[in-house]
């Protein structure tokens, strides 16, 4: 990569990497992945950069990027999902050691919880209760804002298809929101569950 390029290069990278770092956080739901999204979107662009179209916005081809390690990601997991008992120990091949598992801190730090409170509670739950394909979509195209035929194109799919699978994830996020939303009364100037 030349001297010029690689300057322009930075400086795209310095214009998207707050929007490329939420997208990733958004499909993914945890910050760890999330740094690792981003990281490896922006080393994969660096390493085709001379492949890139100036002509078209940089935003939309490393969304494309984000996308498709996301789903990568996604394909991964689904492949090596193994049951595991937190009771029993494990024992490494050939070894006397026993090793016992622990369950995972999984409250949110406080970045976590700022990147959510950037929506309701309400949209983050309906949000959360979305398979990863779905959550995909409307990250995309509702929190993005990205054109359902740029869309297509990062997902190699027909722009109809993308329309229809929206219209349908659309109803089913606006049932569940009026769900909880129904579930919520305000008390004191404060929403507060309704069993409380």
């Amino acid at each position: 990569m030349q001297e010029t390029d690689e300057a322009r290069f930075n400086e795209l990278m310095r214009r998207t990497y707050r929007k490329v770092y939420n997208m990733a956080y958004r499909l993914s739901g945890n910050r760890a992945d999330a740094e690792d999204l981003t990281q490896e979107a922006y080393f994969r662009a660096y390493r085709s950069f001379d492949s890139y179209e100036a002509s078209k916005p940089f935003e939309n081809w490393i969304f494309r990027i984000v996308t498709r390690l996301f789903l990568d990601l996604l394909r991964y997991r689904r492949r090596r999902v193994q049951t595991v008992s937190y009771d029993m120990p494990l024992q490494a091949d050939g070894a006397d050691d026993q090793v016992f598992l622990e369950t995972a801190d999984e409250r949110e730090n406080p970045e976590e919880t700022l990147l959510r409170s950037a929506l309701s509670e309400a949209m983050e739950r309906a949000l959360r209760s979305l398979s990863p394909q779905q959550r995909l979509l409307v990250v995309l195209a509702d929190i993005e804002g990205i054109a359902y035929q740029d869309i297509a194109e990062m997902l190699d799919t027909p722009v109809g298809t993308i329309r229809s699978r929206l219209h349908r994830i659309h109803k089913t996020l606006r049932a569940r929101l009026e769900k909880y939303e129904a579930e919520r009364t305000v008390v004191g100037g404060e929403f507060l569950p309704t069993s409380a």
